[in-house]
């Protein structure tokens, strides 16, 4: 009897441990299944985002590039002279560059590459001082070209990246050089911001191997040191897949991602190169730790260990049923998590390939369209100056020029305005002195009244960017209305907002397109780009602000929070 209770205890234990065993594996492959779910979608999110990033500072690089180019193009042109002219010129390009990143300073030099002329008001960067020496003054003088400096110590000490054009005459002699200074960190940082994923590092390397960009840790600040410094490889715990992904990448050959080991952790990087007039410059790359994915699955993970351990002391027919169970559920609930992330990932896959792709559309009509376009309005202007006795058809010719191009540019600015990811600044603001900046740079045609506000209201705006949304609006309503139309310009305010109405005398919008038109791409305009109602639209909710239209008459309504 003794003898077969002890085989039967023996047994009984067996089970126990065998069954424990089984369970003990099931769990783990499941746990391993479910965070191997997790990084997979963690990989389709953050590499979308990281594209749009990357697509959004290639437009907005491109953009600063085209304007310097537009300064060059008028000194080639022109004698390279500090003349009224050429102030007039560069104050408004400097004021264009200003509104896609804050600029430290704009420079210009002279043949020594001394200053001769520097706008910001920049104490630091008085008339007179010798830019000689400068790295990117030595690159320009051997290769004749623009030069992307990105490590170079400011004139205030501050770590800075500079962007300077040669002027060239036309014998090919180096006239002196242009540029701008202004702060990575601020510039690169705020792409960061496109989208809401669970991401802690935004890191920018330049093509020299240099970091521009990093997250602050209390180990290692890599911002202007080089990927191959003694300091960095430690921290990277000379990881030789992680220097061979690094030299893909460098190479035009990067993965689409890879984990890495540091010293504060795993993490997941994902990079794409970043193209400035068809050369690569830089590289974005988003880095996440691994183990902040596993977040959300944390506390179901925590609750199943502490049944598992509870399973041990329980009955064998107990744990065996119960781990039948315990699987099915385990795996239910990893399901609901895969559709969950499904889910996220399509949401975020379409927005980040939309933006993507508009993004690498703004790029190339940066460098595809606007440098030619400005060589044409450069060389319209000059004529026109170098030719004062022009008869009424040639000046009618020249304003239809002028008329071409201003279309022209403003369907590029469209374009360019929506993929910018522009902080807002909010400033007390006279509507008045905006709508006057607005109507000084746009073509109203002779056929068309714009009535402007008897009142006046002082908003708490960016106003840079709500001059963007009139001039978009006013732009549409004169397109709209015909001969002896009229555009009303209203202000109004109630408790908690000011009310800005733009009304007009024109067709009216289709009631089937009221509730589309502020989508992106949508367009009933032949010549439109379908984005210009969007970047209103973003713009103004940017603010806490809503924008909405209706008919009869046509008018756009804008609502500004007065304390926000």
């Amino acid at each position: 009897m003794l003898k077969s209770i002890r085989i039967l205890d023996v047994l009984i234990i067996i089970v126990v441990v065998v069954s424990f065993f089984i369970i003990l594996h099931s769990y783990e492959q499941a746990e391993k299944n479910l965070k191997e779910i997790l990084l997979k979608n963690q990989i389709e999110l953050q590499y979308g985002a990281n594209k749009a990033i990357a697509m959004n500072m290639e437009s907005d690089l491109n953009s600063i590039a085209h304007e310097l180019y537009e300064i060059i193009q008028y000194y080639q042109t022109n004698d390279y002279l500090i003349n009224e002219q050429a102030k007039m010129t560069t104050q408004q390009k400097f004021e264009n560059i200003d509104k896609i990143t804050t600029t430290k300073t704009f420079f210009q030099t002279d043949k020594e590459f001394k200053i001769i002329y520097n706008i910001n008001g920049d104490k630091n960067s008085p008339i007179g001082l010798d830019l000689s020496n400068q790295p990117y003054v030595q690159e320009i003088k051997q290769t004749m070209k623009p030069s992307f400096s990105s490590g170079a110590i400011g004139l205030d000490g501050s770590f800075q990246i500079t962007i300077a054009y040669p002027v060239i005459d036309k014998n090919n002699d180096l006239q002196g050089i242009i540029g701008i200074t202004f702060d990575p960190d601020q510039f690169f940082s705020k792409h960061g911001t496109i989208f809401d994923i669970n991401s802690e590092y935004l890191v920018v390397i330049d093509n020299d191997a240099q970091f521009i960009v990093a997250p602050k840790n209390s180990i290692i600040n890599v911002v202007g040191k080089k990927f191959y410094d003694s300091d960095v490889q430690q921290f990277l715990r000379h990881d030789p897949n992680t220097i061979k992904s690094f030299e893909n990448m460098m190479n035009g050959k990067a993965e689409k991602y890879l984990i890495t080991k540091t010293e504060l952790g795993e993490t997941l990087s994902t990079g794409i190169p970043v193209k400035v007039d068809e050369k690569i410059e830089y590289f974005a790359l988003i880095m996440t730790h691994t183990k902040s994915l596993y977040s959300d699955a944390e506390s179901a993970l925590q609750t199943n260990r502490l049944v598992l351990i509870s399973l041990a002391a329980a009955l064998v027919a107990s744990i065996i049923l119960f781990a039948f169970s315990r699987d099915k559920l385990f795996k239910k609930g990893a399901e609901i998590i895969q559709i969950k992330k499904n889910l996220e990932i399509a949401e975020y896959k379409s927005k980040s390939d939309k933006l993507a792709a508009v993004g690498e559309l703004a790029a190339r009509i940066a460098h595809d369209l606007r440098n030619p376009l400005s060589v044409i309005k450069v060389t319209s202007e000059i004529l026109q100056m170098q030719n004062k006795d022009l008869s009424e058809k040639e000046k009618e010719t020249f304003e239809k020029q002028k008329n071409a191009i201003a279309r022209m540019s403003h369907q590029i600015d469209e374009v360019l305005d929506f993929v910018r990811s522009m902080p807002v600044t909010k400033q007390t603001a006279e509507f008045s002195k905006m709508i006057t900046n607005v109507l000084n740079n746009l073509l109203v045609p002779n056929r068309v009244k714009i009535i402007k506000p008897d009142k006046d209201l002082t908003l708490k705006c960016d106003p840079a960017q709500i001059e963007v949304v009139l001039g978009n609006l006013l732009r549409n309503a004169i397109d709209a209305v015909e001969n002896n139309g009229i555009i009303l310009i209203k202000l109004s305010e109630d408790q908690n907002y000011h009310i800005i109405s733009v009304e007009d005398t024109g067709h009216g919008i289709p009631e089937e397109d009221l509730q589309k038109i502020f989508e992106p791409l949508f367009t009933t305009k032949q010549k439109g780009t379908g984005l210009g109602l969007a970047s209103c639209k973003n713009i103004v909710e940017q603010h806490g602000g809503t924008i909405t239209a209706e008919n009869n008459p046509t008018a756009f309504t804008i609502k500004l929070p007065k304390n926000n």
